[in-house]
């Protein structure tokens, strides 16, 4: 059998990363927590180079297979389900304690312990406490929560003209309750994701669609979640991702009109019934179009059907500052020492997450800005997601073929987040090199001129970009006086922080709580736990905040 060095140096990290073993427990890490008779440092670098033997896991939006089961009585798999509040309470007890019975990680464990008294401490939260199990107690005697798939067109601003798309999404509703006690509807705008099936029309395997059963629709909320034009069963479009946020908020909004006549034989609504109450809430990719969707029906009253009423909305970890904040973080060298000045968390999840986020982004702009001049925006080795040494053709292709980055995000149900970060490795242009492997563990020199082509780098084709980015700027102009929330971790190594900080000094008066959480207060049992042998528990970054931050947007809406 012919092994490549690419696999050789993978083979010998894991090897690494698995070796000294110890019993399973309550390990909180520590930076400087070194491990007797290993030669690696600390348990931080053992983490690092299983993540180096496994980076699409890495990059997962909360991954649960080093958790105890999900589902119970649960969905297993078609377009309909119905889950009871008992399943939903013993599923997010699994997702916010981290718990794995193989680890001998329990609720009463230290760490989680001191998880949940944190939260229930935060009157953000308002003092959400996971021991009185909330969601099987729920106020308002909701007993299942019921899912349904459905489809719908939708027609959106693009910058070439209106454009209509037959899309998906997913729709969640508390039962048990009467129409009376249905506290309003919530449209949810997902986070960003490399498999076009892990959207909220598929509810089993999908954590986000799952959280929103487990903290809203449990609590009496009517849950509406658009899967995003090239999504779903939209998935051979092009996905116009982050610059064009008018594009969801238009999809959504399309999707309240399109589950009227479902909720009204739901719930028996008639027509002198008040409006139902609407907010809105988005995670990662989704944060910002949350708040989008209130400022384009404000600005756009009229578009809303009159069943609903415009009420609140929350963004959360959202890249609200593309011009500035998010184009800086993709093309400046980020780094995490040097005076952090991203406030990112994890060196190598930055590193990881950025070829993937660039891809989307300069597939997305040179798909509806440049008629698909691909050439024009991308590094061609980049697009073609052609392999550079020592990394094998073979770790780029995509089932056994190699594809374009075009043709990747045209697949269904297929994630492609290592192909894409593969591809990206090793390459050069612009005067840059993006890290290979073992560089993806600590090196700062991660900017992605690389992997661009040098005509996007010209004055006249920056200008054009950036008058694109500034358009995507999140704009409060139109929304009420506090008539949006954030809530943002202190250090995100995906998307900045520095993202809440500068929307929230422009606009003091339109956001109503700003709640900025110390990542060193929660902390999640770290993915590659099993693979060093014991329950390591880390500080929480992006890809598990929504468990923690959904519970600040719960108790937002439930002020109104």
């Amino acid at each position: 059998m012919r092994i490549s060095l690419c696999q050789t140096i993978k083979f010998t990290l894991l090897a690494t990363a698995l070796s000294g073993c110890g019993s399973s427990g309550d390990n909180t890490f520590a930076p400087s927590a070194t491990v007797p008779g290993n030669p690696i440092a600390s348990l931080q670098d053992r983490l690092d180079q299983a993540l180096l033997a496994d980076p699409a896991r890495a990059v997962h939006m909360v991954p649960t297979d080093h958790l105890n089961p999900l589902g119970g009585d649960g969905p297993k798999g078609g377009s309909t389900a119905k889950i009871s509040v008992s399943t939903l309470e013993s599923d997010y007890e699994t997702l916010f304690g981290s718990l794995s019975d193989s680890l001998g990680v329990t609720l009463t464990t230290p760490q989680v312990a001191a998880d949940i008294k944190f939260i229930a401490s935060q009157p953000g939260t308002g003092f959400f406490d996971l021991n009185n199990k909330p969601i099987l107690n729920n106020p308002v005697g909701v007993t299942d929560v019921s899912f349904q798939a459905l489809e719908y067109d939708t027609t959106v601003p693009l910058p070439g003209g209106n454009q209509t798309f037959h899309v998906s999404g997913g729709l969640l509703t508390p039962d048990g309750i009467n129409k009376s006690q249905v506290k309003g509807v919530l449209v949810y705008f997902h986070g960003t994701t490399f498999n076009n099936s892990q959207v909220p029309s598929h509810y089993e395997g999908n954590v986000e669609t799952a959280l929103m059963a487990e903290v809203f629709a449990s609590q009496g909320y009517i849950v509406v979640m658009p899967d995003y034009v090239g999504q779903g069963v939209d998935f051979q479009d092009v996905h116009p991702y982050v610059l064009y946020p008018k594009v969801s908020a238009q999809t959504a909004t399309d999707m309240l009109t399109a589950v009227r006549p479902l909720l009204v034989a739901r719930y028996g609504f008639l027509p002198g019934d008040p409006a139902l109450k609407l907010f809105s809430v988005g995670y990662s990719e989704g944060g910002s179009y949350s708040l989008w969707f209130n400022q384009y029906l404000a600005s756009n009253p009229s578009l809303l059907d009159s069943f609903y009423r415009l009420t609140h909305s929350v963004g959360m970890e959202g890249a609200y500052s593309t011009s500035v904040v998010t184009f800086g973080y993709l093309f400046e060298n980020v780094s995490k020492d040097s005076g952090n000045n991203f406030n990112i968390q994890t060196q190598a999840i930055t590193n990881v997450v950025k070829p993937l986020l660039s891809a989307d982004a300069f597939l997305s702009y040179a798909a509806y800005n440049l008629a698909s001049d691909f050439g024009s925006v991308f590094n061609q080795g980049f697009f073609d997601m052609k392999a550079t040494l020592p990394v094998r053709q073979s770790e780029c292709n995509i089932n056994g073929t190699q594809l374009n980055i075009n043709q990747a995000f045209a697949l269904s149900n297929t994630t492609i987040s290592g192909p894409l970060l593969y591809a990206g490795l090793g390459k050069s242009g612009n005067n840059a090199t993006y890290p290979g492997l073992l560089g993806l563990l600590t090196s700062s020199n991660n900017t992605v001129r690389s992997l661009v082509s040098p005509t996007l780098l010209t004055a006249p084709a920056l200008a054009q970009l950036n008058a694109a980015l500034v358009a995507a700027d999140a704009d409060l102009s139109a929304v009420a006086p506090g008539g949006v929330s954030i809530v943002s971790l202190d250090q995100d190594s995906v998307v900045t922080p520095n993202n809440f900080d500068l929307l929230l000094a422009n606009n003091p008066t339109k956001i109503k709580n700003a709640y900025k959480i110390d990542h060193t207060q929660l902390k999640i049992l770290a993915p590659f736990s099993q693979r060093v042998g014991q329950a390591v528990f880390v500080p929480t970054d992006h890809l598990h905040a929504l468990i923690y931050e959904f519970l600040y947007a719960l108790n937002t809406f439930n002020q109104f």
